[in-house]
């Protein structure tokens, strides 16, 4: 028998919220409790003594692109005593009003022991003694806001195993009171901040292992001392860079981890560790763009445009972030704000607001060379939060320039898209523009703009990619237009259904695309009349974004969740045309190789230690055969000379040999 907490979808009406119950290890479920279409359950928990007797902490939530609210008449604390059957709403003693999100937990040493941790005006930690009956508050609304610094993002207690009187709250921080809550103290020293799980060893409450934003960590000592967990790759990239060293570094941004440089190959023996990585800012990181004529020079950004100008010579970045004059209104800079390097000229570059900014002396400076891009609506730039706690998160500022593109064919090209739907574009770099999402059929209004690629190969060809999971909206939603968009037309084939965040054309081959969609990533042979799944060993996940490094020729994409992810040397791709197939073999362009003088630098004799396999070092041959050959193929490698230096015999298989 299991019970599962469900929110439902977080953007907007719906009937998948509730509590829901299987009784046969998941093959069948049913709704046990559903309050209505704006109400999930954010919390459950069992009495360890009555299988039978659930809490369930009811959760009124709506998020928008530029607005959530947090609490409403629908949140409140359910009990149920027959296992889901029925439920009755606990009140007496609670606060009356409206309740936001609601934390609650049973003692495992004494079940008539309840806590709740409560979102309201006059918030606080509510204990019961009589499982529910009765309540008495332990924590005054002061206490509450400190321990408790964001309802809507945190709301999590936890009671020690043996000792009922004993309580955790984590959020910000970690807290823990022993005193039911009267008085906290602070021991997440160590860890990274922003917590949202915990579990304590039955048999040894000092043993401890905290979920936060920067992963894992165990504590043996209740908090004193912590230790990181650092060999699993949960990273949640936002945007990928890469530079021209050899080997060379990929950058990326990750979500409440700053930003972030590495190898994409190592000499050492061990692979490319954690160490090898090193950071080049805080905050949420999100774009880190390299000028390709400079690996040493690297634009960066954090929420809402925090942006720099890192130099690894001084190892110190600049702030460079355009900031308006005291007679002008702040602009607007988007949670995840975009910087674009001009493909025409690396001292250009260009950062997106409510308006395209561009730059040609390293950020000094800044011209605006557009107007206002998006609908600057002014009922989506209000404040957030509500209807209890007021929180702007910065993630809802709106009206904002998402993506940019220039056209690597033909300069003053450049391509913008906002997150409340408009496609904008200049022919003359920024002295005119021209909106043409409305060229775009079947395309929702407002239908936030996840990417624009502009062609390697067409000066009127490009692609968008359309997201509107903010607005509830699940579709596929993939255009290309040849035209500078007077027209468009859908390239979703038969892509599976879900959001995409970023689309890219190969710079080799104008028939290979390559979509990142909210599940995995995949490719098109046919400029997007079909697509298949890239997927191989790459683990479920949502691609974020994708690069491909023009003279290496890997494909490096970003998860979030799962770190970065390269697929070395794509030609198999790039080459696989249908005149390829129908031949009767083919050997595929083999990519210049270097060799590598390699070394034990670090010793990997545990698996503590998270280290990321090489690419294979030396050439790579592959080749394709129709059908079966009748002898082992050959490979013959020569000298400037021509002379015969080195043969290799291929397997007697059809298909590719790589």
């Amino acid at each position: 028998i299991v019970y599962v907490a469900a929110m439902g979808h977080l953007w907007g009406p719906n009937k998948w919220r509730g509590v829901y119950k299987t009784s046969d290890g998941g093959k069948t479920w049913r709704k046990v409790l559903y309050i209505n279409e704006d109400t999930g359950v954010a919390d459950l928990a069992i009495d360890p003594s009555d299988s039978l007797t659930l809490y369930a902490a009811a959760y009124e939530h709506r998020r928008l692109p530029y607005y959530f609210s947090s609490g409403g008449p629908g949140s409140g604390l359910y009990k149920t005593t027959d296992g889901g059957g029925t439920w009755t709403k606990l009140t007496e003693d609670l606060p009356e009003g409206v309740m936001g999100r609601i934390g609650i937990d049973v003692s495992r040493s004494n079940p008539n022991v309840v806590y709740a941790l409560i979102e309201h005006e006059d918030g606080g930690i509510w204990r019961s003694e009589d499982k529910g009956k009765s309540w008495k508050r332990t924590c005054d609304n002061e206490t509450y806001k400190r321990v408790n610094s964001r309802p809507f993002y945190y709301s999590q207690i936890r009671i020690d195993p043996s000792d009922d009187k004993v309580i955790y709250v984590f959020s910000g921080g970690s807290f823990v009171s022993k005193d039911m809550g009267k008085k906290f103290k602070p021991i997440s020293g160590g860890t990274h901040p922003d917590h949202h799980a915990l579990w304590i060893d039955p048999s040894n409450p000092l043993h401890l292992i905290d979920g936060n934003d920067g992963g894992i960590d165990i504590t043996y000592d209740g908090g004193k001392n912590w230790h990181p967990i650092q060999h699993m790759a949960l990273a949640e990239v936002y945007q990928i860079g890469f530079d021209m060293r050899k080997p060379y570094y990929v950058y990326c941004g990750l979500q409440d981890n700053g930003s972030w440089g590495g190898p994409s190959a190592s000499i050492d023996t061990a692979g490319i560790t954690n160490a090898d990585w090193y950071t080049i800012g805080g905050g949420d990181g999100f774009y880190a763009q390299v000028d390709p004529t400079d690996p040493n020079i690297i634009y960066r950004n954090y929420q809402m445009n925090g942006l720099s100008r890192f130099d690894m010579r001084i190892k110190i970045g600049k702030t460079v972030r355009p900031q308006a004059s005291i007679k002008e209104p702040p602009y607007r800079f988007n949670w995840n704000s975009p910087i674009y390097i001009s493909p025409h000229d690396p001292k250009t570059v260009y950062t997106g607001g409510n308006y395209l900014f561009k730059t040609t002396n390293g950020g000094h400076s800044w011209e605006i060379i557009s107007p206002d891009l998006s609908t600057n609506d002014p009922k989506k730039q209000k404040d957030s939060g509500g209807s209890i706690t007021k929180d702007n998160t910065g993630a809802e500022i709106h009206c904002t320039i998402i993506t940019i593109s220039e056209s690597p064919v033909e300069k003053g090209v450049i391509w913008c898209g906002t997150d409340d739907g408009n496609v904008q574009i200049t022919r003359d770099g920024g002295k005119t523009w021209k909106n043409v999402v409305k060229k775009i059929k079947n395309l929702p209004p407002n239908t936030w703009c996840s990417r624009i690629e502009a062609s390697h190969f067409e000066a009127g060809t490009a692609y968008a990619a359309f997201d509107g999971h903010r607005h509830d909206d699940y579709g596929t939603y993939v255009y290309k237009t040849t035209d500078y968009g007077n027209t468009w037309k859908s390239i979703k084939g038969n892509l599976p259904f879900g959001w995409v965040h970023v689309i890219r054309e190969d710079l080799k081959n104008k028939n290979l695309l390559f979509v990142g969609t909210e599940f995995g990533i995949y490719a098109s042979l046919d400029r997007g009349l079909s697509w298949f799944s890239l997927k191989n060993n790459l683990p479920t996940a949502a691609v974020r974004d994708i690069a491909i490094h023009p003279r290496e020729n890997d494909l490096i994409i970003g998860t979030h969740g799962m770190g970065v992810w390269i697929m070395d040397d794509i030609a198999l791709l790039q080459e696989m045309t249908e005149e390829v197939f129908n031949s009767g073999s083919y050997l595929f362009n083999i990519r210049p190789a270097t060799q590598f003088l390699r070394s034990t630098i670090r010793e990997r004799f545990s698996k503590q230690i998270y280290a990321a396999k090489n690419p294979s070092f030396g050439m790579t041959i592959t080749s394709y055969f129709r059908t079966k050959p009748e002898e082992r193929p050959e490979v013959f490698i020569k000298d400037s000379k021509g002379d015969t230096i080195f043969k290799l015999k291929l397997l007697k298989r059809e298909g590719i040999q790589k």
